[in-house]
């Protein structure tokens, strides 16, 4: 017995349980959807839900989608179990007959009542309009070089479509125009 306690304690601490998500910034999340929707769910089913599109912020598709739900997990969890009703702004790519969501939490915004976007990452993000108005405004401004499907994002580049004075103005309109921008972009 005594053995077996001295070996736990020794196992223990070479056992790491400190899970830590993987997050894309969003530049390239945003780059990567084939679809960035706002919608609402109209329909949950095993692993699906259906979305109606209200706007379509890159891409397009028929109005009604189909949405794989991704698992929770230790180091990345939904907020809220998907419900009808629930208002969305999806980051997403194309899969089959549906679509998936980018990054699991980091693709999948909540929208409140009062438009105030949540997720499960604890980054403070600004209403819907303003943060739908950044991702539009970064769209128009930079296009992404690279192999977006690379595991570790070697060799991507973005490459600007405006001037530095054109983009250091548009900092100043837009709060999530200007953190898109502050995630290494230059």
């Amino acid at each position: 017995m005594k053995l077996f306690i001295c070996f736990l304690l020794f196992l223990n601490p070479s056992v790491n349980f400190d899970y830590k998500k993987r997050i894309l910034p969003y530049s390239i999340v945003i780059s990567k959807a084939d679809l960035i929707v706002e919608g609402s769910i109209t329909s949950v089913s095993k692993g699906k839900y259906e979305l109606l599109i209200n706007q379509f912020i890159k891409g397009k598709s028929t109005p009604k989608i189909k949405v794989e739900i991704f698992e929770d997990w230790m180091c990345d969890r939904r907020i809220e179990k998907p419900k009808a009703g629930q208002k969305l702004i999806l980051f997403l790519e194309k899969e089959n007959s549906y679509y998936s969501i980018i990054n699991q939490s980091t693709g999948e915004l909540f929208v409140s009542k009062d438009n105030s976007v949540r997720t499960f990452m604890m980054d403070k993000f600004p209403k819907s309009t303003v943060l739908k108005k950044g991702i539009t405004m970064f769209l128009d401004t930079y296009t992404c070089q690279g192999n977006l499907n690379d595991r570790f994002l070697q060799n991507i580049h973005f490459q600007k479509k405006k001037t530095s004075t054109e983009i250091d103005k548009m900092k100043k309109e837009n709060e999530f125009f200007k953190y898109l921008v502050g995630e290494g972009i230059q």
